[in-house]
């Protein structure tokens, strides 16, 4: 069992509490969706963007959630067969499914394996898990964590992972946009940095309602988006199943505190 890490910091620890923040997030307007990028900060900054994407989500049996590898731990492409635990309830691992995607990226000799080591304490996919549990009926999920692809290990993920694109699964890319500021290491400007860090982002997002996956990893590559490899293989995986791409919505950190010397943009998409 994969233990809660960020209840009481990310989002609440009381089930009640939890549930109802989640429910005053969450979308009504159901719709035939495929995929979503969806932000993982936590609540107070992105919660009210990944409750309007998540929610839009019609039900389906099955999540292939595509993770930040914040630790730098184990293989390029990390995957659990744990159950998930959030304060409202267990999240059970479709460990069947997770087994016969890690077998076939490891046929295209991608570094893919079962390892429990970096979902320990990534948040990424765990602050995902509170929408789809108010949102959904009943539904499994296959969590993956990625980290230092170069684009053509994304096309050969994409290719793979376009196999299980159906009406009863969805992909979910978990993915903050641009960290700018000191504390992340990225200060490409200084001036007029709100317009800056917007323009930066929907660069890269007008390349997505594009499906150009190429030029999303290129732009991507070049900044601090965190999801960037997940970003890149949802793109592609769009672009082969001619899917249409929306942006639901982009603001940044900044624009909740106020303080853009140190700002995160997010952004909500959804495919069709």
């Amino acid at each position: 069992m994969r233990k809660s890490v960020v209840a009481g910091a990310f989002y609440p620890a009381s089930k009640e509490e939890l549930k109802k923040e989640v429910k005053k997030y969450l979308s009504q307007s159901k719709e035939n969706i495929k995929a979503v990028i969806s932000p993982h900060a936590g609540y107070i900054y992105s919660g009210k963007l990944a409750g309007n994407v998540i929610g839009r989500i019609e039900n389906k049996g099955n999540f292939i959630l595509l993770g930040v590898n914040h630790s730098g731990l184990g293989n390029k492409i990390s995957f659990s067969l744990q159950d998930f635990e959030t304060p409202l309830g267990i999240v059970k691992n479709n460990k069947a499914l997770t087994e016969i995607i890690m077998k076939k990226l490891k046929k295209e000799a991608l570094d893919a394996a079962i390892n429990e080591n970096p979902h320990t304490n990534e948040h990424s996919l765990e602050v995902q898990l509170p929408f789809l549990q108010e949102s959904q009926k009943k539904f499994e999920i296959i969590p993956i964590l990625i980290k230092d692809l170069d684009y053509e290990e994304c096309k050969r993920i994409a290719k793979v992972l376009v196999e299980f694109t159906d009406n009863n699964v969805c992909i979910l890319v978990s993915s903050d946009m641009t960290h700018y500021g000191k504390t992340y290491g990225y200060v490409p400007f200084t001036k007029n940095i709100k317009d800056s860090l917007y323009k930066l982002d929907t660069e890269v997002l007008f390349e997505i309602l594009k499906l150009k996956s190429e030029a999303v990893y290129d732009n991507a590559i070049k900044t601090t988006i965190c999801g960037l490899y997940g970003i890149t293989i949802i793109t592609e995986i769009a672009k082969i199943k001619k899917m249409k791409a929306k942006i639901i919505d982009y603001y940044t950190s900044g624009d909740i505190t106020r303080d853009y010397n140190n700002a995160v943009g997010y952004a909500g998409v959804v495919f069709y």
